[in-house]
């Protein structure tokens, strides 16, 4: 039976994942495990899919299509150059350009794949989907929802029951899915969501703010032009990265309006009380799904988060108050859904799959402050600042404030636990940052932890009015903590016969015109072009040349396809 492959089509990331000896792998897209979910037209009005058109975006603005699958089973039409595309041509462009990453990973053909849409999304949205596959050059042979698919990626074969709540907070949409896990099967019992709330609209929020300080400054509305509304867009963007592992984040951008430069600084707390109402309004849609399914937060098991949304601290923080447990993020938020694809993926194509090992720190790592504890205030409150099961190398920080007038020194001390009191916990090292700032009580001292996978803890604190700091690694007793994995055999019927696919490839090879049009095209380009770059540039465009040549002559399609896409990225930059 063929490979069939795991697809997740995002709103702003999309992914592709494939099951290999059991276990399924991520397959690279030009080195990123990630690809934006990007579109466009380069100066040269050739087609560009993923990073090269993300890339782009600031400076061809009409020239570039995000945030497509906000559209998908809509009739309305999106304008790329000339022409008027539906969502679901633009969705097969990103489609077709995993499904060439992952026949160049696995070096045979693909033509099967599990896509993954959002629970909430409704039948129209479905059939866009599957439409956008098959507009594609794939054969669908599943769609399944977002959560399920997450589900599938923690536990594809727990013997005991579980119920589980997925949080599933991506770029542009929201779901959240009420699932029993019996014995490997995966069940959605409710679901509930917003196809229009995501990330993107985070990224609103911050940008309407900051905007309106920059027009508080100069009288410039940078949100007018819709070049310079996207370098904002960029800024505000890494800034909210920022802010789900540190207390505050510097937005910058030089030059963004005339000889106007974009400087200031955002609070994870300025930012989290823009953002709550959204984020409330997910914890609504949390307690409705309960609600559908008959059942109260406490039969909730777990809840695991997906989606790079979910990475906002306030996220976690509602989650735990709702339902006194820890949301689970062992899996990256961003790679699990198309992980759980990949396992469809394989059962449907006859292969067995087992669970994924994944490094995590088994303890919370924070330190010790004065804080309310049960209506007292107490100088020994345990902080957490790395918590438990989080996927290793991490590094996150938070702020402190001193107690007293111009306090001259801080203790730091660290400790690792779960108790809400330190002296519960196990005391890890301390050290002493001396030589403050003469200034009033609620001086800042930022404190950052980063723990890398050797167990090694390196804890810096920052005084933040003066930038004094002092770190000091930490050497942590403990034993890495892994997953169990079930042990499975390998499916000696999983592969296709690889000499006869070869061979009917072969047999009929036979190059498309409009591939071997645009190779022609970038072949000219590059000979206008050669002779004026390094050499190291020159010897690698004439290696693609001639890849590119033996690829017309044999009629390989796959190769070729993927050979126009590294030239013409190449040329992208060196054009310019």
């Amino acid at each position: 039976m063929s490979i069939c492959i795991g697809i997740d089509l995002g709103t702003t990331n999309s992914e592709v994942a494939v099951v290999n000896d059991g276990q399924p792998e991520i397959v690279p897209v030009e080195g990123s495990s990630v690809m934006p979910s990007c579109v466009g037209l380069d100066a040269k009005r050739n087609l560009i899919v993923g990073t090269t058109a993300k890339n782009q975006m600031i400076v061809r603005p009409d020239a570039t299509i995000l945030s497509i699958k906000r559209k998908m089973g809509e009739s309305a039409k999106v304008g790329l150059g000339d022409q008027k595309l539906a969502p679901e041509e633009i969705s097969a462009l990103i489609l077709k350009k995993l499904k060439h990453a992952a026949e160049k990973y696995l070096g045979e053909k693909v033509d099967r794949a599990v896509i993954t849409v959002p629970a909430y999304f409704d039948d129209a949205q479905r059939k866009a989907t599957r439409n956008a596959g098959i507009l594609a050059g794939l054969d669908v042979a599943r769609i399944i929802n977002e959560p399920t698919a997450a589900a599938l990626a923690y536990d594809a074969n727990l013997e005991t029951d579980e119920t589980v709540l997925v949080y599933d907070l991506g770029g542009g949409t929201f779901d959240v899915s009420l699932v029993v896990v019996e014995n490997g099967v995966v069940e959605v019992k409710a679901s509930h969501g917003d196809t229009h709330l995501g990330g993107d609209d985070f990224d609103n929020l911050l940008m309407e703010h900051v905007s309106g300080r920059f027009q508080a400054q100069y009288d410039i509305n940078l949100m007018d032009d819709k070049a310079t509304r996207n370098r904002l867009w960029s800024a505000v963007e890494s800034g909210k990265r920022q802010l789900s592992n540190a207390p505050y984040a510097q937005i910058r951008e030089e030059f963004i309006h005339g000889d106007h430069h974009l400087d200031l600084e955002i609070s994870r707390l300025d930012y989290e009380d823009m953002i709550r109402p959204l984020v409330q309004k997910t914890m609504d849609s949390v307690h409705q799904c309960l609600k559908d399914g008959t059942m109260l937060p406490g039969a909730v098991d777990r809840v695991i988060l997906v989606g790079g949304a979910s990475r906002t601290p306030l996220v976690t923080e509602m989650i735990q108050n709702a339902f006194r447990i820890e949301p689970r993020h062992e899996i990256n938020p961003d790679l699990i859904v198309a992980m759980g694809a990949a396992i469809q993926g394989g059962a449907l194509s006859g292969k067995k799959t087992r669970s994924i090992l994944v490094d995590i720190t088994p303890y919370t790592f924070g330190t010790s402050a004065v804080s309310m504890h049960e209506g007292d205030l107490r100088p020994d409150v345990f902080v957490p600042i790395i918590r438990r099961n989080t996927p290793l190398p991490v590094e996150k920080s938070d702020v402190f404030a001193t107690m007293i007038h111009a306090q001259e020194a801080v203790d730091v001390q660290i400790y690792q636990g779960e108790a809400p009191i330190t002296d519960e916990n196990i005391f890890i090292g301390n050290f002493l940052i001396e030589g403050l700032g003469n200034v009033p009580a609620g001086n800042q001292i930022v404190l950052n932890l980063s723990l890398d996978l050797n167990g090694i803890l390196q804890v810096t604190a920052v005084e933040k009015c003066t930038g004094l700091s002092k770190s000091v690694r930490m050497e942590i007793d403990s034993d890495k903590m892994t997953f169990d994995l079930d042990q499975a055999e390998k499916n000696l019927n999983a592969f296709i016969d690889e000499g006869a696919a070869r061979d009917d490839e072969k047999g009929g090879a036979s190059t498309k015109p409009d591939l071997l049009s645009r190779a022609k095209r970038l072949r000219k380009r590059v000979l206008d072009l050669v002779d004026h770059v390094d050499e190291t540039d020159r010897e690698e465009l004439r290696a693609l040349v001639d890849k590119s040549k033996k690829a017309v002559t044999s009629g390989d399609d796959v190769v070729l396809a993927e050979l126009n896409e590294s030239l013409s990225d190449m040329l992208f930059y060196l054009e310019d």
